[in-house]
């Protein structure tokens, strides 16, 4: 789109901006979501569960709204499920 097509129409611009903050925000948070969620497994070679490396302490969430129960769990240790016998 050309300079003069805005010229002529200077009430698209918002929309266009919004829309492009849109999609920019969207692809930026599927990047975030691949490279730092445990739920998102892209690596062949790596761990195959990485959900398990996350300490009780630990926040894997983009958002939080309780922070202190993560603060409260800090001296809880881990269970080890893979440990576990069959018996």
């Amino acid at each position: 789109m050309s300079s003069a097509f805005f010229r002529q129409n200077p009430a698209l611009i918002p929309l266009f901006v919004a829309a492009g903050t849109g999609i920019g925000a969207g692809i930026c948070y599927s990047g975030y979501v691949l490279a730092k969620s445990p739920e998102v497994v892209v690596s062949r070679i790596g761990p195959q569960q990485p959900w398990n490396n996350i300490k009780q302490h630990e926040n894997p969430k983009l958002f939080t709204i309780n922070k202190k129960f993560f603060e409260s769990r800090k001296g809880i240790e881990t269970p080890n499920y893979n440990s576990q016998s069959n018996s």
